[in-house]
């Protein structure tokens, strides 16, 4: 079973939590409806469509917007070079991007909730299959997982990993979604906040994940 790029997709929630001046990633591509207030970004690029709330920034990493979003981000010395080296990670699986910028004004730690996804080739992996490497990797990264289990989301079935991580500093609470394509890719969202109160929102955004 392959690793997955795990913990880019962790890495990035905090290193770029100040990058807020983001332009749109939005795709006309087919989907299920997105709820009200909300808008679609990803395309068959990224392999997935996502939809997030309106007043979310968002950065398509497939069409080289990392080396942007570093420049916006305001950081220096370590933390510059572990940001570069995430968002690049993220780049090279071609992933979607969304901050909200008004949760960092409510983050004691200026925390910006935000969402990263993007598709990796599964060879037809199983969803216990897909749950062993993801808590593997994430008890690597000293993550606490508090729930591991397949889900159905949009018709088919998922499965959603629930974590708190220590990063620097900060306690992070992460929802991921690993949401098979049926052509042999796995698509996987990552939700990041240090908030209480946004496991509903979270729900909402899993419910437009499609793989494509």
């Amino acid at each position: 079973m392959r690793r997955y790029a795990i913990a880019s997709a962790l890495c990035v929630a905090l290193c770029v939590t100040g990058a807020t001046g983001c332009g749109g990633a939005e795709s006309d591509e087919s989907a299920s409806a997105v709820p009200d207030g909300f808008r679609r970004i990803g395309g068959t690029p990224n392999g997935l469509l996502v939809a997030v709330p309106e007043s979310w920034a968002s950065m398509d990493l497939a069409a080289g917007d990392a080396e942007r979003m570093i420049e916006d981000s305001g950081l220096s010395g370590p933390a510059l070079e572990q940001a570069r080296g995430s968002l690049k990670g993220l780049a090279a699986n071609k992933a979607v991007y969304a901050t909200d910028p008004a949760s960092a004004e409510k983050s004691p730690n200026r925390f910006a909730t935000n969402l990263n996804g993007f598709c990796q080739p599964s060879v037809g992996a199983t969803a216990q299959a897909l749950i062993d490497v993801a808590k593997s990797q994430l008890t690597e990264l000293h993550a606490e997982v508090s729930e591991a289990a397949e889900v159905p989301l949009g018709g088919a079935q998922a499965v959603r990993i629930r974590y708190v991580l220590p990063l620097r500093g900060v306690k992070v609470r992460g929802t991921q979604y690993y949401v098979p394509s049926g052509r042999g890719t796995t698509c996987i969202v990552t939700l990041t906040t240090d908030l209480d109160g946004k496991d509903a929102l979270f729900e909402q955004i899993a419910g437009t994940i499609r793989a494509i």
